[in-house]
């Protein structure tokens, strides 16, 4: 009977997770949002799972959905538009993140009475626009290619960024030393130098080993098996191997570029199928890992719930900050400063990062995931509704537009 039930389980999630999607490009409302639905009713609501017995797999099942989705993320990315883009990418991920962990320190230390370093942790959880929310979402919008490469890469550097800055500042917690400025330079200047490089140079050669094994039946298969050798390798050095999987989803997405720039004379190129087939991997890992979510944190403080509320709307008006700082002198994001200010939703690295301070034995950890997981929601509340408004703008326009030239 227990194998029956967790069948029925694994289906019935399954089933949900692709309804959910089909809503989500359908209407643009989240799907995370009924992931997280179902996890609070399997869990903490009718107590079809005990959250307890699930609670032991967190850093498992965080690490492998970041790894996923990240790789699969890099695979969808061109090149030429990340190398073009990448400056100003990289300027709104800081000015977003770092605004986030200004704005939520101050905020902790005055509300919760916690010190600097816990205050900046949360800010770094939540300071993150998710990639598995905003690049499939900013697909469906009608919007300049400009401005889908911005989020798209913004999106993938901060789940990055921010894991690479949460884990040193948890080590920093964890293990206090007198040199924390260096520490946490050094921490990501390192992690992240190793985790590229690495991720670059097995991208190039298992393009080679690719070319090789084209006529084979299950290379997208060994594909993600080298996709976990590499993520593992890079953690044991040192490295970050969430970065480590962006970099090598890029190589493979862009094989035909990558041989061009390496002048080889095998002429790679990079299959739709693999992209497909690593989609749909993607796809049930995060659905999966929103569910359980849903299912291990309890709410059981509602003027925390209010707090979080509050919080999610200092992150608002940081976000509009960093997008006003960040498209400064272009033309074209200037015009889109409405829709790049809404999209911060946050989501899968900000629920990884609540679990590990549980994991490191940090003062107030139960807090996190619970301040956290609110967050998660109201982000995803706000794009949503602000999507909604500024498409129903957008039509309007339109429509009196195509009335003037008639």
């Amino acid at each position: 009977m227990l194998a029956i039930g967790i069948f029925t389980m694994f289906g019935f999630i399954t089933i949900l997770g692709f309804i959910g999607n089909y809503i989500f490009k359908k209407t643009g409302v989240p799907d995370i949002l009924i992931l997280l639905g179902l996890g609070l009713l399997l869990g903490p609501i009718f107590h079809v799972i005990d959250p307890s017995s699930l609670q032991g797999f967190s850093q498992i099942f965080s690490s492998l959905a970041l790894m996923i989705i990240l790789f699969e993320g890099g695979l969808n990315l061109n090149l030429y538009k990340v190398l073009r883009e990448s400056s100003r990418a990289i300027l709104l991920a800081v000015l977003s993140v770092t605004t986030s962990m200004i704005l939520t320190s101050l905020f902790a230390m005055y509300f919760l009475e916690w010190g600097l370093l816990p205050g900046l942790l949360l800010g770094v959880m939540v300071g993150v626009s998710s990639s598995s929310v905003v690049i499939p979402l900013i697909r469906k919008v009608e919007t300049s290619g400009k401005v889908v490469t911005l989020l798209s890469l913004e999106s993938a550097f901060t789940d990055a960024l921010t894991v690479i800055i949460g884990i040193t500042l948890l080590q920093l917690i964890a293990y206090p030393t007198n040199n924390g400025l260096y520490s946490v330079t050094h921490g990501i200047a390192s992690e992240f130098s190793i985790g590229a490089m690495l991720g670059l140079l097995i991208g190039v050669i298992w393009l080679k080993i690719l070319k090789v094994v084209e006529n084979e039946p299950y290379k997208h298969i060994l594909t993600l098996g080298v996709v976990f050798l590499l993520f593992s390798l890079v953690e044991s050095l040192g490295g970050n191997g969430a970065i480590s999987s962006l970099m090598f989803g890029l190589v493979l997405g862009n094989a035909r570029t990558i041989s061009n720039m390496i002048k080889s004379k095998d002429k790679m190129k990079t299959e739709r199928a693999m992209k497909e087939f690593h989609s749909e991997i993607s796809f049930l890992v995060r659905t999966f890992f929103f569910v359980y979510l849903g299912i291990i944190v309890v709410f059981a403080d509602f003027y925390l719930l209010f707090l979080s509320v509050l919080l999610s709307s200092l992150l608002l008006i940081g976000r509009v900050l960093s997008t006003y700082l960040a498209t400064a002198k272009d033309n074209i994001l200037t015009k889109n400063r409405n829709l790049i200010s809404v999209m911060f939703p946050r989501g899968l690295a900000a629920a990884v990062l609540s679990q590990l301070p549980a994991v490191y034995g940090i003062k107030n950890a139960g807090f996190y995931p619970d301040i956290v997981l609110t967050v998660i929601t109201n982000t995803l509340i706000i794009c949503t509704i602000g999507l909604f408004i500024i498409s129903s703008t957008n039509k309007k326009m339109r429509k009196k537009d195509g009335k003037s030239k008639k």
